[in-house]
């Protein structure tokens, strides 16, 4: 029927209230009250059709459009009222109409009040009192448009239930989670911060357990380790690598407290290790560290196992909260580094270039204003040496599971793809990580010498890096472009704050071999998070 009269593309709501309407015809056309019933019918629809298409019209005042829409479906209740108090059972379906409609869009005060308007105008129109049988009839009238009504109502919730399991569900489950964890890092007392919550764990532990140096580190596999917190010192036991990777390549069946001799100055000691996983996530590790003469007892070992396990799903928690936080920003800073990068770096080498085409026509160095125009191209060089270094500070940031070898190897390998030049890169790192200003530093300057490279005409770069735990940390490039044109310094008050050894040397095959050795000092603690 819906498709004969054209009703496709109208929904179910609409489509059943035509259907009562057209009940509605049928009957009257069985009781042979045509007449009768047909000027209320015409009301009825006409007011239903106005009601649906206020609610399709974009208007901001929703209060205001509410009030209409009722007032409109009491109407049209009223309307039904008056059909059924003349026309009798021909007009009896004329109710359910705006009931449903009523019930639909407003839920219980919607199909109770067009019931109560429509009821109120039939018993004004019609004298019910000596007929009981119509009494009868009234109340089954209403009872229908409530029940018709309430089923509006029902049907409405469902729909609105069915739209929001439409949405995004991985958007809903992000929404959820967010809500959560937000709740669990109030009920923390550190919140979602590993760091934080390591170092508490330690002061704590520190009253039961007295140690002169302890830390928290985190493994995500036997040969790296990343320092979360430090106490009594300024340095993570990196001396402790080689014990701290053989312990936990056993396995976590094979873990247990362990003690281990350390001959690190002022004076012989013992170290006590302690890993703990918590389900699939990285290793926790506490090391406590103390005099010799002073051996751990089996109850301090208990203690620090005790405390370890209820650290470990502390720093795992503040790690992934760290991870997604982390992702959010690299996202935020590399946007603004892309912008940067494509707004205003871009101007100023094309203001460069304007620059260096006046220079050219303002004659040969050192005669009228060429020597200003020279000054004012060094220091615009400067400027856009400066933001390049912004730009690449944007870019790179601390990545607790990316070490620095990665890192370098795809800045590298796509400086290689975009420029044409051949490049080679060799890495060996250590189990620790390094300061995040060398890691920083080491980066901007490989990125430096590479673009110098291109510049004096280089077909072939390489770029070797080599950290270990307690040495320094060594990264050496160099290119074969022209000796002549390339720099002779990479000098700043970054490498003068770090203590660090830069050389640039010219090589007897023709090569220009930039040399940084600086030490990997832990005193800036690399957050884990």
């Amino acid at each position: 029927m819906v498709r004969i009269v054209g009703l496709a593309r109208v929904d179910a709501s609409a489509t059943l209230r035509f259907a009562f309407a057209v009940l509605g015809v049928f009957v009257a056309v069985v009781t042979e009250r045509v007449l009768d019933t047909l000027p209320w019918l015409l009301l009825v629809l006409v007011l239903d059709l106005v009601v649906t298409a206020l609610d399709r019209m974009p208007i901001s005042r929703q209060g205001l459009l509410d009030t209409v829409t009722l007032t409109l479906l009491c109407l049209a209740a009223g309307a039904a009222g008056a059909g059924y108090a003349e026309a009798e059972l021909a007009g009896a379906l004329l109710l359910l109409v705006p009931a449903y409609h009523a019930g639909s869009r407003f839920g219980p005060l919607g199909f109770l009040l067009t019931c109560v308007v429509g009821g109120g105008v039939y018993l004004a129109a019609h004298d019910t009192g000596s007929d009981a049988g119509v009494r009868v009839g009234l109340l089954a009238w209403l009872g229908a448009a409530v029940a018709l009504g309430a089923l509006g109502a029902w049907n409405q919730r469902l729909t609105a239930e069915r739209e929001a399991e439409s949405a995004d569900p991985a958007a809903r489950e992000a929404i959820q989670l967010i809500q959560r964890l937000h709740d669990l890092s109030e009920e923390m007392a550190t919140g979602l911060d590993a760091p934080a919550g390591a170092t508490l764990a330690l002061d704590l532990l520190s009253a039961e357990v007295p140690s002169s140096r302890s830390a928290v580190l985190v493994a995500t596999d036997s040969q790296h380790l990343v320092p979360v917190a430090l106490r009594g010192s300024t340095r993570a036991p990196w001396h402790l690598a080689d014990a701290v990777a053989e312990l936990l390549a056993r396995g976590p069946q094979g873990w247990r407290p362990t003690e281990v001799a350390v001959g690190e100055d002022p004076g012989e000691g013992t170290a006590l290790l302690v890993p703990v996983a918590h389900g699939t996530g990285p290793t926790t590790v506490v090391v406590l560290e103390r005099g010799v003469d002073h051996p751990f007892t089996e109850a301090e070992r208990r203690e620090v196992s005790e405390v370890t396990r209820r650290l470990a799903p502390t720093v795992q928690a503040g790690l992934l909260f760290g991870t997604l936080r982390h992702s959010a920003s690299l996202e935020e800073r590399n946007r603004i580094a892309r912008d940067i990068h494509d707004g205003i770096a871009q101007e100023l080498a094309a203001l460069g270039y304007a620059l260096d085409a006046l220079r050219l026509r303002a004659g040969p160095p050192g005669e009228g204003i060429r020597t200003e125009l020279d000054a004012v191209r060094a220091q615009l060089s400067e400027v856009m040496a400066d933001l390049r270094t912004h730009i690449t500070d944007l870019r790179v940031a601390e990545r607790p599971d990316t070490g620095l070898g990665a890192v370098l190897g795809g800045a590298v390998q796509s400086f290689g793809s975009m420029t044409g030049v051949r490049t080679t890169v060799t890495v060996s790192e250590g189990r620790g990580r390094l300061d995040p200003r060398v890691e920083m530093f080491i980066h901007r300057l490989v990125m430096d010498v590479l673009a110098d490279a291109q510049a004096s005409g280089a077909r072939n770069a390489s770029v070797s890096l080599t950290t270990a735990a307690a040495q320094p940390a060594v990264v050496e490039v160099s290119h074969d472009g022209d000796p002549r044109r390339a720099r002779r310094s990479y000098r700043n008050t970054s490498l003068d704050e770090l203590g660090g050894t830069l050389v640039v040397r010219n090589e007897p095959n023709g090569r220009t071999t930039v040399n940084l050795s600086v030490q990997a000092s832990a005193t800036a603690l690399h957050s884990a998070s």
